[in-house]
């Protein structure tokens, strides 16, 4: 957490995405559809955060207490939130960073999702083939952002491809900060992932687990090591055990090739 002191008085943010209680995430996601300044956005966000608001004599208000401060010190306090943002951008983007499950499991209609792990941790290889696979649909068509989170957000003891369609529709009723938010989860887990396994995440190393349906089917053939009665199992495996077999023989690939 940051601190911050106000005069006297000391308070705490968040200074991190996995710090963020999941109404300040939501938030969050519905100042971000709006078009402003990056210090606005940063302001909005530093308010929420600190539970103050702005009085009708321009004064901040933290519970009982008012500050009375300029523009200045107010853009300085409000910068400690610039971590939520790409820099050198033109309009503020946000970074993604979040690998802890905001929505463990959800409530819709009745049923019952069950979300992933913190870091997508226990999600099968399967669940990773189907996931990039609208991800890259979503990109011209974001509808199939129902189908995506339905990859991850299940009905059942496990995920069942057979009941994507099911679950997307009942996704399909949430509210949209909240799809929002299971998004960054998602985005920001698949870039803790990149980022810890940059042989298998980068250029070149990467290309089976980027890409869209057909290379994911060529990169199970290789982890089955092209023997068809392996392929289920590898389906049902843990995609952080595919990372790690992928990893493995790419770091035996790479001291070869120094070898020679």
């Amino acid at each position: 957490m940051h601190t911050l002191q106000i005069n006297d008085d000391t308070y705490q943010v968040p200074a991190d995405w996995d710090e963020l209680t999941v109404p300040q995430l939501e938030y969050l996601a519905r100042i971000s559809q709006a078009d402003q300044p990056v210090e606005q956005f940063k302001l909005l966000a530093l308010l929420y955060c600190l539970g103050a608001r702005i009085d009708g004599r321009g004064r901040v208000r933290i519970g009982k207490k008012a500050y009375t401060l300029d523009a200045e010190r107010m853009n300085r306090l409000a910068d400690v939130m610039g971590w939520t943002l790409e820099h050198g951008k033109k309009r503020y983007t946000l970074t993604f960073r979040r690998t802890v499950n905001p929505y463990p499991t959800l409530q819709v209609r009745r049923q019952r999702l069950t979300g992933p792990d913190d870091n997508l941790f226990d999600i099968t290889f399967e669940q990773y083939m189907y996931l990039q696979t609208y991800l890259d649909a979503a990109t011209a068509d974001p509808a199939q952002i129902d189908n995506v989170l339905a990859c991850l957000w299940h009905t059942g003891q496990q995920f069942d491809i057979n009941r994507l369609e099911h679950d997307a529709r009942l996704i399909h009723h949430l509210r949209d900060v909240t799809k929002m938010v299971m998004t960054w989860f998602v985005m920001g887990s698949i870039r803790y992932l990149s980022d810890s396994f940059p042989r298998v995440f980068g250029d070149g190393g990467g290309q089976g687990f980027g890409n869209v349906f057909d290379s994911q089917l060529r990169l199970l053939d290789s982890l089955a090591a092209h023997d068809m009665t392996k392929k289920d199992q590898v389906r049902r495996g843990l995609f952080l055990d595919a990372i790690y077999s992928m990893d493995e023989r790419l770091r035996i690939q790479e001291e070869a090739e120094k070898k020679m």
